[in-house]
């Protein structure tokens, strides 16, 4: 059934744009936008009561397998750096990772994302001890859901040659099976962890995935200056020089966090042109520092890092972190961001995300955002920033179904979903007690 929905105020972010209209959604499509839309015969009327239409949200760099972490007991002994973070915390709950929980995981995290408007998600996946078919549980746990994915797993070398094999066996299987698919639901990207984990010969591997399937690498890079330090005490050379010798360093990549990256670093990836994810809660919360968006010219997209998928707070805190830095960004430079992460999931996915042009697909959220001040394009930012929020979403449409109406999800049981990660959470996090701290991240 077709729907049309009118009376809304239609907000675009690519480019930015404010105006009054209504939407005929038929087909996975958006089928027609005019300042009026009459239904016809036997499609759904939705009034829209002068509230925000706005494209359906990407979170651009997500860790789904953290959706259990909430809550969870802190680590025997306290991090005191951002490698100890990983060691003491992540790296020991991703070994703790079984099919249930992965699976868990990503319907938990698909709920709070669909409940901020975050219809589709580019994860980044990490379970040692249960790799094969782990981004088959992360698709179906998300399909449950009803949201769009580009998944990858993490290969490192902190496993072993097992299983950074494992690892590059799984992304060429699911790299293989979204090839064969293309049903714009779910795409691939080779995953790599950080180079300071990952042997020259995992990289080459990396960067002969990535041709094979003409995609690029998602992987952390200079999220913390160990990252660059190590590169240099190990090979020689610097992190981006060592990176753009293995094929790393292309523009279909995904460069999460961007941190710690000099000048020079930053000046090669604006000629490539490689998207860097931003992840400004994250790094708050590890300590990492700030990322200077305003130095990248390539796009700059935005992610979570595997803290919620709420890009409306992110956004909000890309905002606030900024300014705290005494970064000269603007707030549709904030928006920018979030236009650029619908982009590179378009091009995965092979459908144009992030708009409400005819033809694009009909990912949309219906908001209560009803402005008490004047909204245009010239202040949009301001609103997105000061004004609106997740609490303000009410519908969501993904691929042109309902996926949340009035507040309830539509496509599950989410009582019963939260129910039951109740026991999975309490029996992973028992798992993880028991796992000892992997040291083999380099030294501060």
């Amino acid at each position: 059934m077709a729907k049309v929905l009118r009376n809304a105020i239609l907000v675009d972010v690519d480019p930015i744009g404010v105006e009054p209209g209504s939407l005929r959604i038929d087909g996975g499509c958006i089928a027609d936008r005019d300042a009026h839309v009459d239904p016809r015969p036997g499609d759904e009327d939705v009034d829209c009561a002068g509230a925000v239409v706005m494209p359906g949200l990407i979170n651009a760099h997500a860790h789904l397998y953290s959706a259990l972490a909430a809550g969870m007991p802190p680590p025997p002994t306290p991090p005191a750096n951002f490698r100890e973070i990983l060691e003491h915390i992540w790296w020991r709950l991703d070994r703790a990772l079984d099919a249930e929980s992965i699976a868990t995981s990503a319907r938990i995290g698909g709920l709070d994302a669909l409940r901020c408007g975050t219809t589709t998600l580019i994860d980044h996946h990490a379970s040692p001890e249960c790799i094969a078919r782990s981004l088959d549980f992360i698709e179906q746990g998300v399909a449950d859901v009803g949201l769009r994915a580009v998944l990858c797993y993490e290969t490192t070398d902190r496993n072993g040659q097992a299983g950074r094999r494992a690892g590059i066996d799984e992304n060429r299987r699911y790299l293989a099976k979204c090839r064969e698919a293309r049903d714009g639901r779910f795409a691939a990207l080779a995953g790599a962890h950080a180079a300071f984990t990952l042997e020259d010969e995992a990289l080459d591997a990396l960067s002969a995935l990535a041709d094979e399937f003409a995609t690029g690498v998602h992987i952390h890079v200079a999220e913390d200056p160990c990252d660059e330090r190590y590169c240099r005490q190990r090979y020689g050379t610097s992190l981006i020089d060592r990176l753009a010798d293995y094929g790393i360093l292309r523009p279909e990549s995904i460069f999460a966090h961007g941190t710690h990256l000099d000048t020079g670093a930053v000046a090669r990836v604006n000629e490539v042109g490689t998207a860097v994810a931003h992840n400004p809660r994250s790094n708050m919360n590890n300590a990492v520092g700030y990322a200077s968006v305003t130095a990248y010219r390539c796009p700059v997209l935005l992610g979570t890092d595997g803290i919620g998928s709420d890009m409306f707070a992110e956004a909000r805190y890309a905002w606030f972190k900024a300014r705290d830095a005494g970064a000269g960004i603007t707030p549709d430079d904030v928006l920018g961001m979030l236009a650029a992460s619908a982009r590179r999931a378009s091009v995965a996915l092979g459908v144009t995300l992030g708009k409400l042009d005819v033809g694009a697909a009909a990912d949309v959220v219906i908001t209560d955002y009803r402005p008490a001040t004047p909204l245009t394009g010239d202040n949009l930012g301001g609103h997105f920033i000061f004004g609106m929020g997740s609490h303000h979403v009410k519908d969501v449409i993904i691929n042109g179904r309902w996926a949340m109406r009035d507040r309830v999800i539509v496509n599950c049981d989410e009582p019963a979903m939260r129910r039951h990660a109740v026991p999975v959470a309490s029996a992973l996090w028992t798992r993880m007690a028991s796992v000892e701290c992997q040291r083999t991240a380099p030294s501060q």
